[in-house]
């Protein structure tokens, strides 16, 4: 948002302190200025008047910073502004209490990031949520409880990557590895693996990495643009697989699988999706 001359002054003394919150003439405490507050001085949040904390304005606050979360009246963390919360920043699950983690919460958060498998309860690590984690970071794995250690999710594991073959239980290591040999034996398997699992792109002979095995891959996950032949990597690829960023943090790790001569097309394209 355009910010007014007062706003700015405000902002400007929340930054040195967060209690100046307290203080908002209540002419200037709109949604859309708490928001921008929280979103550089997230623990802003509190100060903020009770009146204002609704479920919805939780979430909005969630999504802009997910360190608002431990500010959140009690009785207004719902599962919907925790899901917002691991939507905005997956390893925000490890600062959780047990009570506030749901399938649903975990399942966003894995979703979000993988890493943030080893911080859902043993419980809580159902088929759902492994192979979700695993299809984003296949190392992963080695948080899945060895009973779930199937077949299914040891390949969608290795698919994203080869180094979760570690993790691989030693009796199903022939199976799976015969499972993957079998994956990408044609450019219709190929394709079809890399819908699933944008990331098996890594895994597809170089003479099945077609142009439409690419786009399929890069569409499924912005990952898979490091695994696209540099000779396909062209604007409209790059620029498919930059739709997909969520936020600002992920920018720059896109970016850098983009060809250098294409790069500032696509940040300006960015830019201007982002205003």
């Amino acid at each position: 948002m355009e910010l007014s001359k007062e706003q700015e002054e405000w902002l400007g003394k929340i930054r040195t302190d967060s209690k100046n919150a307290k203080k908002i003439p209540k002419d200037f405490l709109t949604e859309e200025f708490c928001l921008t507050i929280v979103h550089e001085v997230y623990d802003a949040f509190q100060y903020f008047p009770d009146v204002l904390k609704t479920e919805a304005f939780c979430i909005a606050a969630v999504h802009e910073n997910s360190s608002v979360l431990k500010y959140v009246p009690k009785a207004l963390k719902t599962e919907a502004v925790c899901i917002a919360a691991v939507q905005q920043y997956g390893l925000a699950l490890q600062e959780f209490p047990d009570a506030l983690k749901t399938e649903a919460v975990c399942l966003a958060a894995v979703q979000e990031n993988a890493c943030a498998l080893e911080f859902v309860p043993k419980a809580l690590k159902t088929e759902a949520v492994c192979l979700a984690a695993v299809q984003q970071y296949g190392c992963v794995l080695q948080y899945v409880p060895d009973a779930l250690k199937t077949e299914t999710i040891c390949l969608a594991a290795l698919l994203q990557t080869t180094s979760a073959q570690e993790y691989i239980p030693e009796n199903l290591k022939a199976k799976v590895e015969e499972a993957l040999k079998n994956a990408f034996s044609t450019e219709t398997l190929c394709l079809a693996a890399v819908k699933q699992n944008g990331m098996a792109l890594q895994s597809v002979p170089e003479e099945f990495k077609t142009e439409a095995v690419c786009h399929a891959a890069v569409q499924q996950t912005r990952w898979a643009l490091e695994f696209v032949p540099e000779n396909l990597k062209t604007l409209e690829l790059c620029l498919e697989a930059a739709k997909h960023i969520g936020y600002y943090r992920q920018v720059e790790g896109t970016l850098r699988f983009v060809p250098e001569e294409l790069r500032e097309k696509v940040s300006a394209s960015l830019s201007d999706a982002r205003h």
